[in-house]
């Protein structure tokens, strides 16, 4: 498989989103839409399609009436408590603060999620314009049943001193009593959202930088994606797919919290405003304004190895995959072709066929063999491979031994893909001349009594405890196809914490590993927690059989609960600058 830097890919087509703008009509289709709430958890639509209905307040901070028309919303959600319905605040207001949205969320006692649509593009679709605004959706079908003012207090026509007609609470009684409302949708006189103006977008001077940062590296001929970004014609023809999956959020794949974004190297990310600039073009009509068009001669230099050119390369013996079946994991124990010890500074994996490759973990032995404990010990090795983490590198001046007469056992994980293959992967060492300043040391927090309830959602923490100064230098969250997100919290020895990562919609077919910027020094005494939720539901579009009470095992369709890390101890009197 060729690699490029970078990662984007596209799924399957799902209903669009009502164009930017305009008001929703009951009974009309809405796509499906992915968004982050005010404390960094992942809700999707489609995910509530078990509920009788979804509820979305518009809310424009810092209003009186705002903040009034918020205090009738309360009223609306505690009225429907114990119903099937979820209820969230929509705030498109362009902060990007959690914390700032939060705090306004306490200080007016809202109880529900509420949703950071940071491009404004939900609100925009669903046609909420102002604040006081609902919109009642049927989470399965996909329609909107109602997009109206909260009551009369807040309507644009004729408003109230006191609110005696309470539109959206007679909207969703009678949806939950009949599946249907005829009550009034009238427009707010609320606050307007103040939605960014659409300017006049350029293909070839806009759009195609984006689809250059973001996208090209995969989407090319020969890469990981789907189909090639390798023209004008060519993205035109996707673009409805393009526009999905920037809604719900699946591409980029493996997207992390927008407030970590900046602290680890080579995160998949697109911008809020690359995201406007993308979806605006769509809804516009995807047009190209004639030239030449300059996506063709921006087609990635295929490579083998991403890395550069590397000492080692140790063939792993060709695995020969069957059609069907499950496969136990393969234990391949690949001898060293060297006479000294070396210091190893990077690991690539080149997958032989990523169709039936899940996953490869190396881990080292030494001349007297293999040693149970030690690898158990080393967390992820040397490094690891899975779809989109291909190469591993260290912190500055710091590499793993080598033993001379030693070498790499090989962890290997396969999975059928209904046609015989063979798997010939090779693993690619870059080596320092000379002895590294410190050991690269691996480790994990684990939990392996796991024990899922059918149909039910569960949350898990699993810590670890640094025994001496450290650097801290990567963070791999790993849980199976029930993983739904998943978070890292450092406590110190004096008490304080901070959460370190956060990955709102964990992608079991992403298995990212984030490498800080610069390594983050911890105090001997401080305590990691990785923290996780299980989707065991039929909701979890991922989940093979939600009747399974689930439990630790190494297939796929069971699962797994480790917070991987990479560090290097600190030298004595150390302290973080």
């Amino acid at each position: 498989m060729r690699k490029f830097a970078g990662m984007v890919a596209l799924g399957a087509v799902a209903l669009l989103l009502a164009g930017a703008g305009k008001a929703v009509d009951r009974g009309e289709p809405v796509g499906d839409f992915s968004l982050i709430d005010h404390l960094g958890k992942f809700h999707q639509l489609s995910r509530y399609a078990d509920h009788e209905a979804v509820v979305l307040f518009a809310h424009v901070r810092g209003g009186r009436d705002s903040n009034r028309a918020l205090a009738a919303y309360n009223e609306l959600v505690e009225a429907f408590a114990g119903r099937n319905v979820a209820f969230f605040v929509l705030d498109s207001s362009g902060e990007t603060g959690k914390s700032a949205v939060g705090r306004d969320a306490g200080r007016n006692g809202v109880g529900v999620p509420v949703l950071m649509d940071d491009t404004g593009l939900v609100a925009k679709a669903l046609g909420l314009g102002n604040a006081a605004e609902v919109a009642i959706l049927d989470p399965e079908r996909r329609e909107s049943l109602f997009r109206g003012v909260i009551n009369d207090r807040f309507a644009a026509e004729d408003p109230s001193r006191r609110a005696s007609r309470h539109y959206a609470t007679d909207a969703l009684g009678q949806i939950l009593a009949s599946g249907a409302s005829d009550a009034p949708m009238l427009a707010s006189g609320g606050a307007a959202i103040a939605f960014k103006p659409a300017p006049a977008i350029s293909y070839a001077e806009d759009i195609v930088p984006i689809l250059e940062r973001r996208c090209v590296s995969c989407h090319t001929e020969g890469g990981i994606a789907p189909f090639a970004m390798s023209s004008h014609q060519i993205v035109r023809g996707w673009s409805p797919m393009i526009r999905e999956v920037l809604y719900t959020k699946r591409m980029p794949p493996g997207q992390i919290d927008n407030d970590y974004v900046h602290d680890f190297k080579d995160v998949s990310h697109i911008t809020i405003e690359e995201t406007q600039t993308l979806v605006q073009w769509i809804d516009d009509g995807a047009d190209f304004a004639g030239g030449e068009d300059p996506l063709p001669g921006l087609q990635p230099e295929q490579v083998k190895w991403s890395h550069g050119e590397p000492d080692l390369v140790l063939p792993i013996p060709a695995q020969q995959i069957p059609a069907t079946g499950i496969q136990d994991y393969r234990n391949i124990m690949v001898p060293l072709p060297i006479e000294e010890d070396i210091w190893v500074r990077a690991v690539e994996f080149e997958a032989g066929d990523p169709t039936v490759l899940h996953h490869i973990i190396a881990f080292a032995y030494g001349p007297d063999g293999l040693n149970e404990f030690e690898v158990l010990n080393q967390g992820i090795g040397l490094g690891a491979y899975a779809p989109g983490n291909e190469i591993n590198t260290y912190p500055e001046g710091a590499g793993f031994p080598l033993k001379a007469g030693g070498g790499l056992f090989l962890q290997m994980h396969y999975t059928t893909s209904g046609r015989e293959t063979i798997d010939a992967s090779e693993v690619a060492l870059y080596l320092w001349d000379e002895e590294p300043e410190r050991v690269v040391l691996g480790g994990s927090a684990a939990e392996f009594d796991i024990d899922i309830a059918p149909f039910s959602r569960q949350e898990m923490t699993a810590t670890k405890t640094f025994r001496a100064d450290s650097y801290l230098s990567m963070l791999g969250p790993h849980m199976h196809f029930r993983g739904f997100d998943a978070r890292f919290r450092l406590t110190y020895p004096n008490g304080e914490s901070a959460q370190l990562l956060n990955v709102p919609n964990y992608q079991f077919n992403w298995q990212k590993t984030y490498d800080f910027k610069a390594p983050l020094f911890v105090p001997a005494g401080s305590v990691l927690k990785f923290s996780g939720t299980f989707d065991n539901t039929a909701m979890n579009p991922f989940n093979p059989d939600p009747s399974d009470t689930l439990s630790w095992g190494e297939q796929s369709w069971q699962e797994m609960f480790f917070g991987f890390i990479r560090y290097v101890e600190a030298e004595p009197g150390e302290a973080s600058d």
